[in-house]
């Protein structure tokens, strides 16, 4: 029996989790392996195999830590919320956990909707649920802390990605209008609002669904203490975003690993600014400018592999953008979001965000702004095999951006997703046509954008260069063009030295495995030799 790993007394099969484990139609090793992957993204190695299956399947039970991830891969695999509460891991009192579980399953089977708890309607829920869920800036200080605080850490806290964790309808709450996404097409928006617990909560408790926070009037920003409330200065706001403007250059040149720290410092001190509240027409624009620091905080979050911290860095960012009347900014962070749940593999989640991000967008937003969200919801509907409309929203793209002003004062916006600071030009978006276009099966077509993208994008901007290469290098390989894909990995390579990037040490680790059918070629031994991974007994003669 593993470490934190607890038997009843009496143990009784596991009917609840047999029945997920039979709708999934996963192998018991399978199924570990699904844990294992919800572990690592949140920072947790697992050693779990078939054999720990079992002894679950015979009545055991795990932590209460695992159970979460447990919940979390049949999530992912049902497509609909699976709570730990559905397990049949209680703790055997109230008689018949399992059997109860197995009774709530088969009503999650009969209807897609949320299986959590209702929240009262109106404004006693809106009061209900704040009561309950930490303000922004309480979050920012969970989320920095393990970063910046006493004792200083460098790992931050474990924390899963969710399906069941996702940004509520704060457009509505700001009093903007969407725009629809594209005729004919009603708005799936409630698709993107499950919600689930936040940083500190019980991992274990039912996870319930965000609710759209009220108009800003319920939420007035109160000093804390008593203290007379200050009024918030220019320079205070200039401040707050050439730091957001520095670090999101930082981040596309070198890698999130070079800033995390004295960003999350950053942002741990503008917690204390933003509890003690402030007064006068720019304070909202200090409160913006800190959802900005908090959506790049979630950018490096999300390079360095950790996606639930990044997810709930995102949700902070929306509801500060929210608070300081940024529509833009809760647009740009469902597309943010979007592009995460797509590089996890939720195609259905990634497309609801998509859309909601379009939809959440204010008719005055900028044309590059436009041109960001609607290439990311091209990359959706093509990796949901949407042909022609994920080309109609391509083109869309290429005419906003058409339209845009040139900025000469930041680089192109990284490949990943990017940032709300900076411009978004023409490198990003040929790189997202490139995805598009390998989605939709079109590799060649995929191979000029993504070459497009390399020859528009500065020197300087090392990550998002060696994400771009990494992914040209890839592509040329399945294609069968061997000294191409090896020059592409040269160039990773050079990039990749320079930065410290999750995203990019997870490319390079692949690299040896998608080479070692080609070892006994000289240029796959030429990039071999460079990572120090060449085989034992190649290219020796």
């Amino acid at each position: 029996m593993r470490p934190g790993e607890h038997r009843r007394r009496d143990p009784t099969p596991n009917d609840a989790l047999r029945s997920l484990l039979e709708e999934t139609r996963w192998t018991q090793e399978s199924f570990a392996r699904a844990i294992a992957k919800v572990g690592a993204e949140a920072g947790v190695p697992l050693g779990y195999d078939r054999t720990s299956v079992a002894r679950w399947l015979r009545g055991s039970r795990p932590s209460p830590r695992v159970q979460s991830f447990i919940a979390e891969a049949l999530s992912r695999r049902l497509g609909r919320p699976v709570y730990v509460t559905q397990l049949g891991m209680g703790d055997g009192r109230s008689g018949g956990p399992g059997r109860r579980a197995l009774r709530e399953n088969a009503a999650a089977r009969g209807q897609e909707g949320d299986a959590g708890a209702e929240l009262p309607s109106g404004d006693a829920g809106f009061e209900r649920r704040a009561q309950r869920q930490p303000l922004p800036a309480d979050q920012l200080a969970a989320l920095t802390a393990a970063v910046v605080g006493p004792p200083r850490a460098d790992a931050p806290p474990p924390a899963p990605y969710r399906l069941t964790l996702g940004p509520p309808a704060y457009a509505t709450a700001t009093g903007t209008h969407p725009e629809p996404a594209a005729p004919g097409r009603e708005s799936s928006a409630d698709e993107s609002t499950a919600g689930g617990p936040g940083i500190g909560d019980d991992p274990t408790e039912t996870a319930e669904p965000l609710r759209p926070r009220p108009p800003r009037a319920h939420f007035p920003s109160l000093p804390r203490g008593g203290r007379p409330v200050r009024r918030t200065t220019p320079d205070e706001v200039a401040s707050v975003r050439e730091h957001a403007r520095f670090f999101a250059q930082q981040a596309d040149r070198h890698g999130g690993g070079h800033i995390r720290t004295p960003l999350a410092a950053c942002l741990a001190g503008l917690v204390r600014r933003l509890r003690t509240g402030g007064e006068g027409p720019h304070h909202p624009r200090l409160v913006a400018g800190a959802a900005r620091l908090s959506y790049l905080l979630a950018r490096v979050y999300a390079d360095e592999q950790r996606h639930g911290l990044a997810q709930r860095a995102f949700d902070t960012a929306a509801q500060l953008a929210a608070e300081g009347e940024d529509p833009e900014g809760v647009a740009l962070v469902h597309r943010a979001l979007s592009s995460q749940a797509h590089q996890l593999g939720h195609r259905r989640q990634s497309l609801a965000l998509a859309e909601a991000a379009c939809e959440a967008a204010p008719p005055g937003a900028a044309p590059s702004t436009r041109s960001f969200l609607y290439a990311g919801l091209a990359v959706a509907r093509a990796a949901d095999g949407e042909r022609g409309r994920a080309l109609a929203d391509l083109r869309r793209a290429e005419h906003e951006l058409a339209r845009a002003p040139a900025d000469l004062t930041t680089g192109p916006e990284s490949p990943d997703g990017g940032e709300p600071v900076g411009s978004y030009q023409d490198a990003a978006l040929h790189y997202q046509a490139g995805q598009v276009r390998a989605a939709l099966g079109d590799r060649d077509g995929a191979v000029r954008e993504l070459r497009a993208s390399l020859r528009s994008r500065p020197a300087g901007e090392r990550r998002s260069r060696a994400l771009s290469e990494a992914e040209l290098a890839e592509l040329l390989l399945a294609d069968g063009r061997l000294e191409e894909a090896c020059a592409a990995w040269q160039g990773f390579l050079e990039d990749s030295a320079l930065v410290r990037s999750g995203r990019a040490r997870r490319a390079r680790d692949r690299m040896p495995r998608l080479l070692r059918p080609y070892a006994h070629e000289r240029c796959v031994q030429g990039v071999l030799t460079r990572t120090g991974l060449l085989p034992n007994g190649v290219g020796t003669e």
